[in-house]
Formats: structure tokens, C-alpha cells, sequence
């Protein structure tokens, strides 16, 4: 990535919790400007922020709160699947700048706050132009009922018709043989077919080069779906739950930040994993090590 690139910082659900404490929320306002962060959002961060029972929060209600945050520091909302459709147009290469749905720095702090109220609250004003945070929630959570039937469709499908391979005892095997190849038929999922070839040409000529495939946002999902279901850790399994579906969404977004804060879960598997995932330049942070970056900012 360019040398100029925004430096993007991911703040993950739990983190928006923190922000009801008012010393905290001052704290990570100063670590977030004093560093130069741009604080990136997505849809799915509303949604999360989303409470139908605002009224009974009162002025410390972690929407109310976050929203206060946000209008005093730097922010965009950004879709990662429009992301991933933008690297796999680029044949799957890393994008030199991220496409924004809306740069809220170019409203002014308390314009940015009454508008996000506004939309968390469910105004008429965006009710009528049809963005109705409510139906963003309930089909958020009808995903989360599907999610873990896709993913073992996909997996079925792939001992059918592709790489995986599965034992007399059903355990998928052979994994390292079968690892690229899975990655690849995920990260070709937006891709054009007719450029599939040029794509996989060029994957194999940095392959014999010694080189590692680019990380972009596209691979880094397909790498966590993998650790996540079929190469799972042993010594640390995790329940499955629909709502790894928002922590797949959300991290795919690593590649392009600076920082990212995400619960242990997801540490973890990122530290398992074998490819340099982190950007030299990123902070990976869980609760305990955002705590201890920010410990001293006023």
C-alpha cells in the first residue's frame, strides 16, 4: 500500500461498550487523533449499536455514548463486500485506497452526531428514504440463523466436487493438500470467470517465485473460514455460532488498518495462523492490550 495511505483503525463491538465510561471514551479519543486514525465503520457496526430500547438507556445508552465518540474523531463507513467485488475486479490485488459509502468527516461534529442519532432512533427522515435500522437488524439476525447451514454447505461441497477430503471416520484430511486449492475457490467468489485464468497464472508464477499470495481483504476471509471450520484448533476449540458470521465480516478488513481491536477468540486464531496476516505496521488489539495502549493519553 501507499506510503500516504489513511491510517484506518477497526473498533470492534466490544469497544463501543467501553465508550459508556467517560474517562475511557476520552482516552481512546485522544489515542485515536493523537495517532492519526481514521476510524472505520460498517453497517453491520450500526446495526450492532442498534438498541429498540434506547429510551431506557438515558444519556450514558452505549448508542448515545459511541455516537457522542464518533463525532469528535475522524470516521468512515466502508462495505467489505464491495471491498472484496473491488479486489477481485483488480484480479485479486490489494486496493491502493478503500471506496467509502459515506466519509462522516465531511459533516461537522454536531451535525454528525444528530445524524446518527437520528438513524439509530429510527427518524422518519430515514424511515422515508428507506434505511430502516430495525429491517437491517432482523435480517442481520436471519443471516446469523443461516450461517453456520452455509458453511457446511460449503464445506459438503467442496469433499463433493473440489479439494477436501474426508476420512472413513467423516474428519476432513489431507489439509495441507487441499489447502490452497480451497482457498482459491473462496477467494474466486467475485471474481469475473473469464478472468480466472489470468488470476490463477499469475498466483502460480509468484508461487514458484517463493512468493506468498497478496493479502486483500478477500483472502484474509477465506484464511479465517478456513481455521475457523476445517483446519480448527485442537487444543482451543470454540462454539459455532451465526454471529462468526459478523466477526468473518469485520476482520476481513484487517489488511488496509493500522490498528484493529478484536475479542481473544479471534486473536488467537490469527496468531495460529501460519501466513504473515498483520500488516508490520498494524497494532492487533484484544481488550487487555487496548487498555494498556491507551493507559496515560488524558
Amino acid at each position: 500500500m501507499r506510503r500516504n495511505t489513511p491510517r484506518y483503525v477497526f473498533l470492534d463491538n466490544w469497544v463501543f461498550s467501553l465508550l459508556r465510561d467517560a474517562e475511557a471514551a476520552a482516552r481512546l479519543d485522544v489515542f485515536v487523533r493523537s495517532n492519526g486514525f481514521t476510524v472505520l465503520l460498517t453497517s453491520l457496526s450500526m446495526v450492532e449499536l442498534y438498541n429498540p430500547g434506547w429510551e431506557k438507556g438515558g444519556a450514558d445508552e452505549r448508542g448515545a455514548a459511541t455516537v457522542r465518540f464518533l463525532a469528535r474523531v475522524p470516521c468512515v463507513i466502508v462495505n467489505p463486500v464491495r471491498i472484496w467485488e473491488m479486489e477481485a475486479a483488480a484480479r485479486l490485488r490489494p486496493l491502493q485506497a478503500l471506496p467509502f459509502e459515506l466519509d462522516l468527516s465531511n459533516l461537522s461534529a454536531e451535525l454528525r452526531e444528530e445524524t446518527l442519532l437520528r438513524f439509530l432512533r429510527r427518524d422518519q427522515l430515514f424511515l422515508q428514504q428507506g434505511h430502516d435500522i430495525h429491517a437491517w437488524s432482523q435480517n442481520y439476525e436471519e443471516a446469523k440463523k443461516g450461517w453456520l447451514s452455509d458453511v457446511a454447505n460449503i464445506i459438503e461441497n467442496a469433499c463433493r466436487h473440489g479439494p477436501l477430503k474426508r476420512d472413513s471416520t467423516g474428519a476432513l484430511t489431507d489439509l495441507e493438500d487441499a489447502k490452497e486449492l480451497f482457498l482459491w475457490s473462496l477467494d474466486l467468489r467475485y471474481a469475473d470467470p473469464n478472468a480466472t485464468d489470468e488470476i490463477l497464472e499469475d498466483a502460480l508464477k509468484r508461487a514458484r517465485a517463493g512468493l506468498r499470495p497478496r493479502l486483500t481483504s478477500a483472502r484474509l476471509s477465506s484464511l479465517c473460514f478456513w481455521y475457523s471450520y476445517v483446519d480448527v484448533d485442537k487444543a482451543n476449540r470454540t462454539r459455532r455460532s451465526g454471529s462468526d458470521l459478523g466477526d468473518l465480516y469485520h476482520i476481513s478488513l484487517l489488511p488496509y488498518c493500522s490498528a484493529f481491536t478484536t475479542d481473544g477468540t479471534m486473536y488467537r486464531m490469527i496468531q495460529r495462523m501460519r501466513e504473515r496476516v498483520v500488516p508490520v505496521s498494524c497494532q492487533l488489539m484484544t481488550k487487555h492490550l487496548l487498555e494498556g495502549h491507551v493507559r496515560g493519553y488524558v
